[in-house]
C-alpha cells in the first residue's frame, strides 16, 4: 500500500552534476508560466508496426530507431542511470515493498529490473519490440508488453507508482496533457510520479542524437517552468524539480518528482 501524504514534502535541491550525483552545486528552481496547449489530432496507425497508434511519422521513426539501436543502447546504459540516483531513492523511500510500479517506456528494463529485485510488483511497457523482448529476459518477474504511452491499456487506479525515465520526452507538447491525464488515471490517490526529459532554451520539438546508440530521432525539449506549469495543471502536485547537466552528457536534463 502507498505510505500516505500527509504534509507538504521538501523539493529537492536542484543541481549540476559535476563528478558524481554526490558531487553538486546548488541553483533554484524557477518561477511558474502558463502554457498554452495545442489542439490534439486523431491517431493513425502506425506504418510501422501496424498494432501501436501514431500521430504521424516521427512517431514512427522513434519506434524504428530505437528497435534498431537497441543492442547498443543497453550494451551503453547496462545499468539505471546514476545521475537520477537521487530521484530513484526518494521514490523508493515513499513506496513499501509489495507497492505496484508501472515502468512507463522502459527502455532495455534496467530500471523495471531494479524495481522487481526490491520486491515491487512492476509492469513495463515500451514501443520498441526489441526493448520489450530485452526487458522480459532482464526482468522475468515483471509483466512486460509493448504499448504506447499516450493509450495505457490498464484500470484506473493499477499503480502506486509511474516512472518514466527519458522516455516521456518522446511525446509531442501538444499531446503532453492528453499523456498525463492517462498517466493520472492509472494511478491511485496519492501514487507517486517521476519523470526525466531534455531541457531547451524553449519548447521545442527536435530531431536529436540519442546517447548510447549515437542514431537521431524526435525529442521534445522544454522550458522547465513550462512543463511544471502543465504537470499542475494536470493535477500532479510537485515534491521536486532538478536541472542538471550529467556528466559527459550532451544535453541539459531536468528530474521532476511529483504524486496525484
Amino acid at each position: 500500500m502507498l505510505k500516505p501524504i500527509t504534509e507538504a514534502a521538501n523539493a529537492f535541491q536542484p543541481y549540476r552534476v559535476t563528478r558524481s550525483s554526490a558531487t553538486a552545486v546548488c541553483a533554484l528552481v524557477g518561477e511558474d508560466v502558463l502554457l498554452i496547449g495545442d489542439s490534439f489530432h486523431r491517431p493513425a496507425v502506425s506504418r510501422y508496426n501496424n498494432d501501436v497508434k501514431t500521430e504521424d511519422a516521427d512517431y514512427t521513426h522513434i519506434e524504428q530507431t530505437y528497435d534498431e539501436g537497441s543492442d547498443d543502447y543497453s550494451g551503453h546504459f547496462k545499468h539505471p542511470h546514476e545521475f537520477i540516483e537521487p530521484e530513484r531513492q526518494e521514490f523508493i523511500k515513499r513506496l513499501p515493498a509489495g507497492s505496484k510500479i508501472l515502468d512507463c517506456g522502459c527502455g532495455p528494463g534496467m530500471d523495471t529490473e531494479r524495481f522487481s529485485r526490491l520486491g515491487y510488483e512492476v509492469s513495463a511497457i515500451d514501443l520498441s519490440d526489441r526493448f520489450v523482448r530485452l526487458t522480459q529476459k532482464r526482468a522475468p518477474a515483471a509483466t512486460v508488453q509493448k504499448m504506447d504511452m499516450r493509450h495505457l491499456e490498464f484500470p484506473d487506479g493499477s499503480f502506486d507508482g509511474l516512472w518514466s525515465s527519458f522516455s516521456l520526452l518522446h511525446i509531442r507538447a501538444r499531446e503532453i496533457e492528453r499523456t498525463l491525464s492517462g498517466f493520472k488515471s492509472v494511478l491511485r490517490p496519492g501514487g507517486l510520479f517521476f519523470a526525466g526529459l531534455h531541457r531547451g532554451p524553449k519548447t521545442d520539438w527536435v530531431k536529436t542524437t540519442i546517447s548510447g546508440m549515437e542514431r537521431d530521432t524526435y525529442v521534445q525539449e522544454w522550458l522547465q517552468t513550462e512543463i511544471e506549469s502543465v504537470l499542475r495543471a494536470a493535477g500532479f502536485k510537485m515534491i521536486g524539480s532538478r536541472p542538471f547537466v550529467r556528466e559527459g552528457g550532451r544535453y541539459p536534463l531536468l528530474s521532476i518528482l511529483a504524486h496525484v
